[in-house]
């Protein structure tokens, strides 16, 4: 409901305040897409391109959103354009700020929204983008990368960087393993051997 309320607002069908909306187009005009995940892409696609990057490149890093990752991984030339992105996204209620401290961080308002911007971007894309992501990360959190690790094992094997993915997904499943969650753990192995698939056969492997 909240989502076709905002399409109807985005599309000028509705106009006033919330809790104060009138019809500005007759109703048997307007026309609604018939699942939550159509009206979704479909305000997706309304955004500005800039915005509609940076969504995607925040839906890429997953559902919460570190600051300075999307700092590092967006496209947009400056601080300021970055900011002023990341306040019309929260004006559109795709996103909004969930931590000051430590570090900044915002959030995606539904699971369904993260899930239709990351499905809008083609493979190829998804793909360029995690793996830019473990070099930022890498950078980012140099000194501790051991707390990073699962965020790393996921993109390393979404991003197809298979020697870091699997390095990183073997330290997953003995960090997961070592705290008794094995049904994790065996989920990180697993993924470390489909790795090591793409690996070239040689001794060391």
């Amino acid at each position: 409901l909240e989502e076709s309320v905002r399409t109807l607002v985005e599309t000028k069908v509705l106009a006033g305040e919330r809790g104060n909306y009138h019809l500005e187009k007759k109703v048997e005009s307007t026309q609604v897409p018939a699942t939550v995940q159509a009206v979704l892409a479909s305000r997706i696609d309304r955004l500005p391109p800039q915005e509609k990057q940076l969504l995607q490149s925040a839906a890429v890093i997953g559902k919460d959103v570190p600051f300075s990752l999307l700092q590092a991984v967006t496209t947009l030339s400056s601080d300021e354009e970055l900011r002023r992105g990341l306040t019309h996204l929260q004006g559109a209620e795709f996103l909004y700020e969930t931590s000051l401290f430590p570090d900044l961080e915002y959030t995606f308002k539904h699971a369904l929204t993260h899930e239709v911007a990351y499905g809008s971007l083609l493979h190829e894309r998804q793909r360029a983008l995690h793996a830019r992501i473990v070099d930022a990360i890498e950078t980012l959190y140099s000194n501790r990368l051991i707390e990073q690790i699962e965020r790393l094992a996921h993109h390393a094997a979404r991003g197809e960087v298979w020697a870091k993915a699997l390095t990183y997904l073997r330290q997953a499943g003995a960090k997961a393993d070592a705290r008794s969650a094995l049904r994790e753990a065996a989920s990180y192995f697993e993924q470390a051997l489909t790795a090591l698939a793409h690996l070239p056969d040689d001794r060391e492997m």
